[in-house]
């Protein structure tokens, strides 16, 4: 059913007049519409700052703490891409908030399919926004998934898999996110959700460590779901570029 122009509003949703009434405020007068009670003026505060100069670890404090507390789905969602582009201080600020917020997250590995052979977007919110940043956050998403809560690590699975399937991560960086991701699979194997994460993960690297681990879960894991979703990413895997040989051009 099509959602009515006051239900949009109601979510934060912006027309170009909206942006035009407050293209007049200063930084400071936008900032404190940031706690605006009204969800569009909250939406044009967000897309006016961030616009207005390249990103800052101090404004993006700002729309951090903003997506803590916001309801409404149009203002997260500018606030998302407003971080977006942020670096590596911005994510620092946004790894803590992995799995908190929020509660859209899988608790369990998902019984039905996911039949295409791209990489699923993540569902937490968090790891969403890291997954679209520039990949020179991976490292800290790799610190995540090591030495993170097992909270932070599960959701940090999803960006570090996404970030690997679809940027030019440095082949380093690709390396060491592979080398993580099946050492923390040997770490937890009755952990079945981040077994499952992780068995998703590894369709992003075209490796023989990828490819191996891959089919021991296939010929040995008891949980028909991970089984299929190994099988799954090793289709995928067969069609990415082969990081060993990409490695060896790289050192020669």
């Amino acid at each position: 059913m099509k959602s009515s122009v006051s239900q949009l509003r109601g979510r934060g949703f912006l027309r170009d007049e909206d942006i035009d009434a407050s293209r007049h405020l200063s930084a400071a007068e936008l900032t404190r519409q940031l706690d605006s009670t009204d969800a569009v003026e909250r939406s044009a505060a967000v897309r006016l700052l961030s616009r207005a100069a390249r990103p800052d670890v101090s404004l993006n404090r700002l729309f951090v703490e903003r997506l803590m507390r916001e309801t409404k789905l149009y203002t997260k969602l500018e606030l998302c891409e407003a971080l977006q582009t942020g670096g590596q201080e911005t994510a620092q600020l946004l790894i803590p908030l992995l799995g908190a917020i929020g509660q859209n997250q899988h608790t369990q590995p998902a019984v039905e399919a996911f039949k295409k052979t791209s990489y699923p977007l993540p569902r937490d919110i968090v790891a969403r926004i890291l997954a679209r940043m520039d990949p020179v956050v991976l490292p800290a998403l790799i610190t995540a998934v090591v030495d993170g809560s097992r909270t932070q690590a599960v959701e940090a699975i999803d960006a570090v898999g996404f970030l690997c399937f679809y940027s030019a991560a440095t082949v380093t960086d690709r390396l060491a996110a592979l080398n993580a991701l099946t050492e923390k699979l040997r770490g937890n194997p009755d952990d079945e959700l981040m077994q499952w994460k992780i068995v998703r993960a590894l369709e992003s690297f075209n490796h023989p460590d990828a490819t191996l681990v891959l089919e021991q879960i296939v010929a040995r894991n008891a949980n028909p779901v991970i089984v299929r979703e190994a099988q799954r990413s090793l289709v995928v895997v067969a069609e990415q570029p082969a990081l060993r040989a990409s490695f060896d051009t790289e050192m020669r």
